[in-house]
């Protein structure tokens, strides 16, 4: 069977279709206080976004590697799915939970002039940042920030169409400031293209007050995070987008949660904490659609150059880059162009023919994919 047929069939068992276009996905939410019409929302809300991630195709650049060898390109694809339409099969209420069944039409977007960075982007991912720490000591959730950039970068990795994530939980950072000189340094470090930036408003508990004094009532933890996206050459702002949600909170008063369990992701806050990870990426993909694949040369070796850039972008031997000097404007590649040579998983070798083909050229330099 040649790798079109075993992808196809790989993504065949993704998509639980039952005609062509249409999927059936499953929902569910804690109903919190009796509010049927939140629980509702938040288990449709769920399913649509799983049906988004799930039916991606994210076979494109996941494919070009495995285990460091190049495989083949062809199923590259120039659009990702969105839902067309949706009805309800079946819902109802079992105990505190709400169940909805949906059968979702999905719909492909096309990308009109705009192929993508051909290839894959690298996102640094640092510790998610808290606004008002204070609001983690119900449930002792102190590790809740690192835990939620893992969340995101393993997501990326799983998920993103035109991105990987490299997690930094191990870096606490004021992202908060006006001073973005850690996004440049961060992104050299990580030899990444872009770094996100995850800033938690709001995680506080809000616990109704007893029925007769005696009887605890269900308690909900609201959710409210801005992510950034900055371009790790520039320092410029590129994306960012809000999100708001809350979540049933199942935890008594002085008990401890562990963001290491299955038991707190599989709570319906737990539950809110993926969908808005998922939700992240789901932009992130579009945002990046028109976003062309960057890197930087790290190393001179005569007529040859090694860029921060392999297969693990989407690149192989006989791509070619672009060379923009680091003075000049980004807006405008110059006309040296580099054709790759040797492709390792994060690095690439690449020449420029003639004796003095790299004259000027200097470590640092950025690069730009060169059409196809």
């Amino acid at each position: 069977m040649n790798r079109f047929c075993l992808a196809l069939f790989a993504l065949l068992l993704l998509t639980p279709a039952t005609e062509a276009g249409y999927v059936e996905l499953n929902g569910q939410a804690q109903i919190i206080n009796d509010d049927i019409e939140d629980a509702r929302r938040r288990a449709i809300d769920r399913a649509l976004s799983q049906a988004v991630m799930n039916a991606g195709a994210q076979l494109d650049y996941q494919q070009h590697s495995r285990n460091g060898v190049l495989v083949d390109e062809q199923l590259s694809m120039e659009s990702q799915a969105t839902v067309e339409s949706m009805e309800i099969l079946s819902e109802r209420r079992s105990g505190s939970q709400y169940h909805v069944a949906l059968r979702v039409r999905l719909a492909s977007d096309t990308l009109g002039e705009c192929r993508g960075p051909a290839g894959r982007v690298s996102i640094s991912v640092p510790r998610a940042q808290v606004r008002y720490r204070e609001q983690l000591v119900p449930g002792g959730l102190y590790e809740l920030d690192g835990a939620f950039s893992r969340l995101v970068s393993n997501t990326l990795n799983g998920e993103g169409r035109y991105a990987f994530g490299n997690a930094r939980e191990d870096l606490r950072i004021d992202m908060t400031t006006h001073d973005r000189q850690w996004v440049h340094s961060l992104g050299q470090q990580d030899s990444s293209q872009y770094v996100l930036a995850l800033v938690f408003d709001d995680l506080s508990v809000e616990r109704p007050d007893r029925v007769l004094g005696y009887w605890e009532r269900d308690a909900t933890r609201q959710l409210a995070l801005e992510a950034v996206l900055y371009d790790a050459f520039t320092t410029e702002r590129v994306w960012s987008q809000r999100y708001r949600s809350q979540g049933g909170w199942p935890y008594e008063r002085q008990e401890m949660a562990d963001t290491a369990t299955e038991r707190f992701w599989n709570s319906d806050f737990g539950q809110e904490l993926r969908r808005i990870g998922n939700d992240v990426v789901q932009d992130l993909n579009a945002t990046l659609a028109c976003q062309p694949l960057k890197g930087r040369i790290v190393e001179l070796r005569g007529n040859a150059a090694v860029v921060d850039l392999g297969l693990r972008h989407g690149l192989r031997p006989g791509d070619k880059l672009q060379i923009v000097p680091q003075q000049d404007s980004w807006a405008q590649p110059g006309n040296l162009v580099l054709t790759l040579e040797q492709v390792e998983p994060e690095r690439a070798r690449a020449r420029m023919d003639g004796a003095t083909a790299l004259m000027g050229v200097q470590v640092g330099d950025w690069v730009q994919r060169a059409p196809r």
